[in-house]
């Protein structure tokens, strides 16, 4: 295996910054949904602050991030939608 050198690194960090972000926005995107289709209401806010979030943090996470957000994704989607409707059968609705 072969070091990086200092020049190397400096030349890709930050470089995953922009494309980690949009794999958080769109990981904290379809949590956001699967929550409304469970059963939620919609609230711009709230999305917002979803999308902002997953953004920041695929931002700070870079490369590792990128893959993990968008598998995490669907995940996320599917816990909404269990709890979502979890919630409405304990409701009675």
């Amino acid at each position: 295996m072969r070091e990086v050198t200092m020049e190397e690194a400096e030349a890709v960090f930050g470089a995953y910054g922009v494309p980690g972000a949009i794999g958080g926005a769109v990981a904290g995107a379809t949590a956001y949904v699967g929550g409304l289709i469970g059963g939620g209401s919609f609230s711009t806010g709230e999305l917002m602050a979803a999308v902002g979030s997953g953004a920041l943090g695929g931002a700070i996470m870079g490369p590792a991030s990128i893959g993990r957000t968008l598998a995490s994704a669907g995940v996320a989607f599917t816990g909404g939608v269990i709890v979502g409707n979890a919630g409405r059968l304990t409701n009675g609705s």
